[in-house]
C-alpha cells in the first residue's frame, strides 16, 4: 500500500525513522541501497542552528540526489525560527519537514522542545500552524502518547495539529 504525506506519494509505506547518532547520509544511503525505503528521516536538528549556519547542524541534513525522498526532523520552540528553518530546508530540496514532539532527552525538553511540547497543546499548535502556513512541503509531527502515563495528550494533540495543517 502506498503512503501519501500531503502531496508527496511514497513508493512504499516503509520509512526510516530518525535515530540519534545514526541517520546520517552514509547510513541513509546504505538503507536505501537495501531497498524498500519509502522515506528516510534525518537525525533531529535544531532549527536555530540551521538559521545560524552551524556547520554541525548542516552536516546532519546533508543529502544527495540518491537520498530522496527525505524528511528532516526539526526541534525548537520559536515559531518564526521553525518556519524559517522549514523554508530553508524546502529551498534545498527537502521533501518533508518533521517536528519532533517525541524526544524525551533533557537537553531538548528543558527549553520546551521535543516531548515537552506534548504538555502544551496550544503552544505546539501555534508552532506548527506557523510552519504549515508558510511551508511549500508537507509538515509532519513525531509524537509520543503524552508527557507521562498520567497525561496522555496524543489524541487531543493529533486533532489540533491536523486542524493546524499537519500532513
Amino acid at each position: 500500500m502506498k503512503l501519501k504525506i500531503g502531496s508527496l506519494e511514497l513508493a512504499t509505506n516503509l520509512c526510516l525513522s530518525p535515530l540519534a547518532g545514526y541517520t546520517n547520509l552514509p547510513f541513509r544511503r546504505v538503507i536505501r541501497e537495501l531497498g524498500g525505503c519509502g522515506l528516510a528521516t534525518t537525525d533531529l536538528v535544531n532549527a536555530r542552528s540551521l538559521l545560524e549556519k552551524n556547520k554541525k547542524a548542516w552536516e546532519l541534513v546533508r543529502s544527495c540526489p540518491a537520498d530522496r525522498p527525505l524528511a528532516v526532523q526539526l526541534y525548537g520552540t520559536v515559531p518564526g525560527e521553525m518556519r524559517d528553518a522549514a523554508l530553508m530546508l524546502a529551498a534545498r530540496g527537502v521533501d518533508v519537514v518533521d517536528v519532533t514532539m517525541g524526544c524525551p532527552v533533557r537537553k531538548i525538553c528543558r527549553h520546551g522542545g521535543g516531548s515537552a511540547l506534548l504538555g502544551d497543546i496550544a503552544k505546539a499548535t501555534r508552532l506548527v500552524a506557523t510552519m504549515t502556513a508558510a511551508s511549500p512541503v508537507p509538515v509532519t509531527c513525531k509524537m509520543r502518547l503524552g508527557v507521562d502515563e498520567a497525561n496522555l495528550t496524543a489524541p487531543e494533540l493529533a486533532r489540533a495539529l491536523e486542524a493546524a495543517g499537519v500532513a
